[in-house]
Parts: C-alpha cells; sequence; structure tokens
C-alpha cells in the first residue's frame, strides 16, 4: 500500500490534523523515531495533557496506562513505516477518570515535504456505541459476546438512581457473564474462581433481585437495565488488538 496522504508542509499537516477535529476524530502523527510530530486538541483532551507536553514524547511517556501498551504500539508503527501498512486497531483502557473505555484507531502512512515518511492516526472513542464491535472483546476471552459498553461507571449509575439494587463487585462480576449466556462453570475459570464461589454469589443475586430460579434472575435484571452494566473485573489489563492491516 502506498501512502494516501502526502502534505507539502509541516504547516498543511496540522491544518489537516486540526480539521479532523470538526468531525469528532482524535487525530496526530509521528515520525520516524515514533514521537509524537503535531496532535489535536480532542487527542491532547484524551490524555488530559497540554499539547506541547505530547509533541515530542513517545507514546510509552503518555498517562492512562498507555506505557503498558508501548511495545505493541511500536510494532504496529514499524509495520506501518516500514511496510506501508494501514492498520485499524482497537484497545480497551482507562480514560483519565478510571473508567474502562474502548477506543478504535488508525494508523496510516504519510508522507511530509513529498518524501519523508510518517504515521498519521486517527481514533475515536467508542465507548458508548450501541454496535460496539465485539471483534475487541472476544479477544479478552472468546465465551464473552458483549453488545454494548456504557461510559458511565457502575457507581455513577447507583449515584444516578438508575439501577434499584446495590450489587458489589463480585455480584456484578458474575451478573455481567450470565446476562451474555457464559455458563457458570466458564465464568469460574474466567475469573479464576471455583464453581461453588460463582453459585454462592449467584444465590446472593437471587436473594437481591427476589429471583425464584437463575433464569428468573436473568430475566429480571435485563430489565431493569443490568445489561447495560459491565463489571470492571472483565478489564484485567489494558488491550490492544489488530482488527484490520492492508
Amino acid at each position: 500500500m502506498h501512502p494516501i496522504y502526502s502534505f507539502k508542509s509541516f504547516a498543511e499537516l496540522e491544518t489537516f490534523i486540526d480539521q479532523l477535529e470538526s468531525v469528532g476524530q482524535m487525530a496526530g502523527a509521528k515520525d520516524l523515531q515514533h514521537n509524537f510530530l503535531y496532535v489535536n486538541a480532542s487527542y491532547a483532551d484524551f490524555h488530559g495533557l497540554p499539547r506541547e507536553q505530547i509533541i515530542g514524547k513517545k507514546s510509552g511517556d503518555m498517562p492512562n496506562g498507555i506505557s503498558v501498551l508501548s511495545q505493541l504500539m511500536y510494532e504496529q508503527d514499524q509495520m506501518v513505516l516500514l511496510q506501508k501498512k494501514k492498520i485499524i486497531m482497537g484497545s480497551i483502557h482507562p480514560h483519565r477518570n478510571g473508567d474502562p473505555r474502548a477506543y478504535k484507531f488508525r494508523k496510516y502512512p504519510a508522507l511530509l515535504n513529498g518524501k519523508d515518511p510518517l504515521i498519521l492516526f486517527t481514533g475515536e472513542d467508542l465507548t458508548c456505541d450501541t454496535t460496539f464491535w465485539s471483534d475487541i472483546l472476544w479477544g479478552i476471552e472468546p465465551a464473552i459476546k458483549v453488545e454494548k459498553l456504557v461510559a458511565a461507571s457502575y457507581a455513577q449509575l447507583l449515584e444516578s438512581k438508575e439501577l434499584k439494587i446495590p450489587l458489589n463487585e463480585n455480584e456484578l462480576s458474575v451478573l455481567t457473564l450470565l446476562l451474555r449466556g457464559v455458563p457458570v462453570k466458564r465464568i469460574a475459570s474466567i475469573y479464576d474462581l471455583s464453581t461453588r464461589t460463582v453459585e454462592n454469589r449467584i444465590e446472593s443475586l437471587k436473594d437481591k433481585f427476589g429471583a425464584l430460579n437463575q433464569q428468573n434472575l436473568i430475566d429480571t435484571a435485563r430489565k431493569m437495565g443490568y445489561q447495560s452494566v459491565i463489571s470492571r473485573a472483565i478489564f484485567k489489563d489494558h488491550m490492544t488488538y489488530n482488527l484490520l492491516v492492508e
């Protein structure tokens, strides 16, 4: 794949990246050393830093836990620069406010001054997208296929009184997977628990929801809106996946 973007000057590159702000895109560019050349305001806000504190730094220098992904990001950058590949990637990691969020980024090979290779990237927050791509969560655990991930944390939902029955994180971790059809033994394996511990949590959930059996619990919890809540226990690590390379 040949670079599909070519910029005659650095000013032209800056203008292009800033214009992506108007369509809700985080965007920026990196040089051959994987340093940020320029980023727009949305990308700076993504990290909670002024632009001038990002430019000249590498992904591994950024907050939000991204440093743990730096090696994978370096490998992606190398692929873009050396093989001239376009990459669509997804990642899950905490926003600076602590809530887990999901992002989709694209990286493209580009040229500056018609000859100098660089990496152009764009990104969007898909946390609240109701058609949230399951490929990312497939990578976490094949048994989990999540339809929707809401930006608000469980605590925030409780404060807003949208959820009437308070649950602790242990109960929520089990309910999150029950609502998505994951069997008890598989839940125990995912969270490294005994089957008995999972069954005890289900009994506690049945008591809280006044459910007669497990199916009644699932039906009641769905009607009360608990399917839109994701347990933080799923997000054990910061993650990034290549969804498409071409």
